[in-house]
C-alpha cells in the first residue's frame, strides 16, 4: 500500500459516512408510514451534496500523481476536507425524521450553517487545487477561480435569505454546474 492509498483509506471512510447519511435520509423519507412534507429546495441541495461528495472522492485521485511527498499537514488537510463534507451532509437530515417535519423549514432553519460550511468547502477546494501543484491549478483556468468565488458569494447571500426563488435558482445552477464541470474536466482518471 503506497502513501496515497494509506491516506485515502480514512478519507474514504469519512466521505462514505457522509454518503450513507444522505442516502439513509432519503430512504427514511420514502419509508415513512406518514408522508413527510417533501421539500423541493431541500431535495436539490441533497442531490447537489451527493454529487459533490461522489465527485470529491473522484477528484482526490489527482493527489496520487501530484503529491510526491506526504506530510502530516497534508494528511490532516485531506481529512479536514473529507470531514467538512460529512459535516455539510449532516445538516441536511436530522438523526430522526419526525413525520410532521417540513424538510424545507428544516433546511431554512439550518441554512446559515449549511451555506457557511459550503462556502468554507469552496475556500478549502481552492487550497486543495493549489496543493495539487501550480501546473494543476493553472490547468483549471480563470473560469475555476471565478466560478468558485461566485459560489462563495452566493453561499454568503444564501445564509441570509429565505427567498425560495433565489434558493431554487442557486441550487439548480450549483447542481448543473457541478455535474458539467466534473464531466468536462474529470471525465477519466489519469
Amino acid at each position: 500500500m503506497d502513501m496515497f492509498e494509506y491516506v485515502m483509506v480514512l478519507a474514504s471512510i469519512i466521505v462514505g459516512l457522509a454518503l450513507t447519511h444522505l442516502l439513509q435520509g432519503m430512504v427514511d423519507v420514502v419509508q415513512r408510514p406518514r408522508r413527510l412534507k417533501l421539500a423541493s429546495i431541500h431535495l436539490v441541495w441533497v442531490l447537489y451534496t451527493l454529487v459533490t461528495i461522489a465527485f470529491w472522492w473522484w477528484w482526490q485521485f489527482k493527489l496520487q500523481e501530484l503529491t510526491q511527498v506526504w506530510t502530516f499537514q497534508a494528511y490532516l488537510f485531506v481529512l479536514f476536507f473529507a470531514g467538512l463534507l460529512y459535516f455539510i451532509s449532516t445538516l441536511l437530515f436530522p438523526k430522526l425524521l419526525d413525520p410532521d417535519l417540513d424538510l424545507d423549514a428544516f433546511f431554512y432553519d439550518r441554512r446559515g450553517w449549511f451555506f457557511g460550511a459550503t462556502a468554507l468547502y469552496f475556500v478549502v477546494d481552492l487550497a486543495d487545487s493549489r496543493m495539487k501543484g501550480a501546473e494543476h491549478f493553472a490547468s483549471l483556468g480563470l473560469e475555476y477561480v471565478i466560478a468558485t468565488v461566485v459560489q462563495i458569494v452566493l453561499c454568503l447571500v444564501a445564509m441570509r435569505t429565505r427567498n425560495a426563488v433565489f434558493h431554487w435558482l442557486f441550487g439548480l445552477a450549483a447542481l448543473i454546474s457541478q455535474v458539467e464541470w466534473a464531466i468536462r474536466h474529470y471525465g477519466t482518471m489519469g
